[in-house]
């Protein structure tokens, strides 16, 4: 992915921040943390990831994002075909939302930055930098019961731009920790993610 292409994804998110305060309105909670794991089943090799994610409702309407990802990538390519190499992950960036059907339908979008790298023993450092745009919904079914889908686009300066569709159900437990399971279809790699949501 080009520079252009990058600072056009933070514009984006920017402009959702700005935009969102007319239209946004109190309901569902936007700061939490998640932490859980993560397993990446690719083309051609696997990865399975501890994740910790955070979002942080800093201002009225929009709240801002922060990740982190570790884990090993299993069978790399040849010549490294045999090593497990590690995987580290970081993101960051902010997400804008507003009621559709107040305290049941939240629409949202936003845009992240992030940085990735491959690391071994045998392997020289590789890393990989880019976008990822979403916009999406969170719907309360049911009392305890909440519904998640967002289309994401993702954008890099080495590898090949990918949309998915995720899909996720929030299942709460108490008032302020819930299970929260997702999964990414659709796209180049399918991803699935299961953990838990502390409300913060």
């Amino acid at each position: 992915m080009n520079s252009t292409k990058a600072i056009g994804v933070l514009l984006v998110s920017a402009l959702v921040g700005i935009a969102t305060p007319v239209l946004a309105g109190k309901g569902f909670k936007y700061t939490y943390v998640d932490a859980g794991y993560e397993f990446v089943d690719g083309d051609k090799n696997n990865i399975k990831m501890g994740v910790v994610n955070g979002s942080f409702d800093t201002f009225e309407y929009v709240a801002l994002r922060a990740g982190f990802k570790r884990g090993q990538v299993e069978d790399y390519p040849p010549p490294n075909g045999n090593d497990d190499p590690d995987f580290y992950e970081f993101s960051a960036g902010a997400r804008g939302h507003y009621p559709l059907i107040k305290k049941k339908l939240d629409g949202f979008a936003g845009g992240t930055w992030f940085y990735n790298s491959i690391n071994d023993s045998n392997i020289s450092s590789k890393s990989d930098w880019g976008g990822i745009f979403d916009v999406g919904i969170r719907y309360k079914a049911f009392k305890r019961l909440e519904l998640n889908v967002w289309g994401r686009h993702r954008t890099a300066d080495t590898a090949s731009s990918d949309t998915v569709l995720v899909i996720g159900p929030l299942i709460k437990v108490t008032k302020k920790l819930s299970i929260n399971i997702k999964t990414s279809q659709f796209g180049d790699d399918d991803v699935y993610f299961a953990g838990v949501r502390l409300d913060l």
